[in-house]
């Protein structure tokens, strides 16, 4: 390929802070068809959240309330 970073890279990134929820970052994903976004907090980048973590801790959240209905229907105490 003869195309360079620079040529295909995006200007304008989007991002997230700290504080902001998994469901904001997925609805900005989202909508701005993107699978990484960069956390800033106080101008500086610490860190990165992907897709995947978001899907991942969405997933095992699921997990832990069906795991704790199927519980409660079998009379057991709650994880």
């Amino acid at each position: 390929m003869s195309q360079t970073v620079k040529e295909l890279m995006s200007i304008m990134v989007c991002y997230v802070k700290p504080e902001q929820t998994l469901d904001e970052c997925m609805a900005l994903m989202t909508q701005k068809r993107t699978r990484h976004l960069p956390v800033i907090e106080e101008e500086k980048r610490v860190g990165i959240v992907s897709i995947g973590d978001v899907l991942k801790h969405t997933l095992a959240e699921k997990e832990l309330a069906i795991q704790n209905l199927e519980n409660y229907i079998a009379g057991e105490p709650a994880i």
